[in-house]
């Protein structure tokens, strides 16, 4: 089921959101400023609490094109499967910690 309602986001919750993320991108941790920001859904497939303020957060431009398709969960889950398929040529790997 699709969401059909309208979703209103005003200057004030943007910067609200833009002060609680400490002008931190909520996914990659890059510097926001109001140029290179987008607003989106965490869980942009959400039905019910959709246009909830709580299902928003700001993220860098770059990342907005998956934000749009993929929640915040599936997107953090994609990033560790790219690191671990391919971190090791950039210099990085994943391992667990212990909980």
């Amino acid at each position: 089921m699709r969401y059909k309602g309208s979703i209103k986001f005003y200057a004030e919750d943007f910067y609200g959101l833009l002060n609680k993320q400490k002008y931190r991108c909520a996914l990659t941790n890059r510097e926001l400023t109001p140029a290179n920001t987008e607003v989106e859904l965490r869980d942009p497939h959400k039905v019910e609490g959709r246009a909830a303020l709580e299902n928003h957060y700001l993220i860098d431009k770059s990342i907005s094109p998956a934000a749009r398709h993929l929640s915040e969960d599936e997107i953090i889950k994609l990033a560790i499967e790219i690191v671990q398929h391919r971190g090791e040529e950039y210099g990085c790997i994943i391992r667990r910690m212990k909980q």
